[in-house]
């Protein structure tokens, strides 16, 4: 579910950083931060053209440059190869550090990065996160606030895996020395990256700071994960991938679901839905965790689609694998009988009966 506000510190306002930036600047990271599609890792998606409908006179122009300034003042970190923005102190500024069940949304959320640009700097933060600052005291499991939260950021880790020798095709970057606590910190040494857009060139306003003599993650940073809706995403026990798996990991069977149900909601005449890796996770584990076997899947998912309810109810495999042993009941008790007359028209006979069966 998209996020309903967005947390800004009132201690933003007395940051020397953020007061140096025009109010352009200011108001544009304000409109990021409070993005409902941004997730707990501080991912966005680059949508400039989108981003530019929001104000009257904007353009995608003056929004790249507005974006330069905030990424030589490292409020954002940008990698227009991939079309990601990460602003970059969102996991100490809003919290989420502070509360493990959301670190195992964020790290879910890390996972989604393609940069790996972006997930070395979303590393260089976990290393500044004050772990020293959580309760060591042991919770209901046994297992100490602190723990849980180090763990999650283990877990990122292996979940990252190595970095590329020359990420992106243009080199290494190693992180400057140890930023500030305020949003921006030190630019990277090296100047602003080019940018596949024509974003404006900016020129920093600090000098370069020099890399670290010693760096136990040089090169290495990193970024974290975000959340989904509560009821629709993968409990906190279930890792939403294996420790160390490829992100672009594909499974046959996963991808059968996805591309049916986005193929059947397309056909009612919905909004082709693009398939996530919250809908990759949700199949997954539908098919191993839940022990549901691939045919019962598929035949869930033409059921729901094919029922006037449940058609505008099932618009997610995260939401099918909540409501499946609702949907398995109802369609063992008959209800499906009901629903058949109303199977929308593009369906063969085959489909229809391959539904009024599940």
């Amino acid at each position: 579910m998209a996020r309903g506000h967005g947390r800004i510190l009132t201690s933003i306002w007395e940051d020397t950083d953020f007061l140096a930036l025009d109010e352009p600047e200011q108001r544009l990271y304000l409109f990021l931060i409070s993005q409902p599609n941004l997730n707990h890792a501080g991912l966005l998606d680059l949508t400039l053209r989108r981003w530019s409908r929001k104000a009257r006179g904007l353009t995608v122009a003056e929004l790249e440059k507005r974006i330069g300034v905030l990424e030589a003042a490292r409020f954002v970190v940008v990698d227009d190869d991939t079309e990601e923005l990460l602003i970059r102190s969102f996991v100490r500024n809003d919290g989420v550090w502070r509360m493990p069940k959301v670190m195992g949304a964020m790290v879910s959320g890390a996972l989604e990065i393609s940069s790996w640009r972006l997930r070395r700097v979303l590393l260089a933060e976990m290393d500044r996160i004050p772990l020293n600052e959580l309760s060591d005291e042991p919770g209901s499991r046994g297992i100490s606030i602190r723990q849980q939260v180090a763990e999650h950021i283990a877990d990122l880790r292996k979940g990252f895996g190595s970095p590329p020798t020359d990420p992106n095709g243009r080199g290494s970057v190693t992180p400057s020395d140890t930023p500030s606590g305020t949003p921006s910190d030190t630019p990277d040494e090296g100047g602003p990256k080019a940018s596949t857009h024509g974003r404006a060139p900016t020129s920093r306003a600090h000098s370069p700071a020099p890399a670290p003599a010693t760096n136990p993650i040089e090169d290495v940073w990193a970024e974290e994960p975000s959340e989904g809706e509560p009821a629709d995403e993968a409990e906190p026990s279930d890792p939403a991938e294996p420790v160390g798996a490829t992100i672009t990991q594909i499974r046959p069977d996963v991808e059968q679901a996805c591309v049916l149900l986005a193929d059947l909601m397309e056909a009612n005449g919905c909004r082709r839905p693009a398939v996530s890796k919250e809908w990759r996770d949700a199949a997954r584990l539908l098919l191993d965790k839940d022990g549901v076997p691939l045919d019962d899947v598929l035949g869930a998912i033409r059921w729901s689609q094919a029922d006037d309810f449940w058609r505008s109810n099932i618009l997610s495999l995260p939401k099918l694998r909540k409501q499946y042993d609702t949907l398995r009941l109802q369609a063992q008790r008959g209800r499906v009988q009901a629903a058949a007359p109303t199977a929308p028209r593009h369906m063969t006979d085959e489909e229809k009966k391959r539904a009024l069966q599940f």
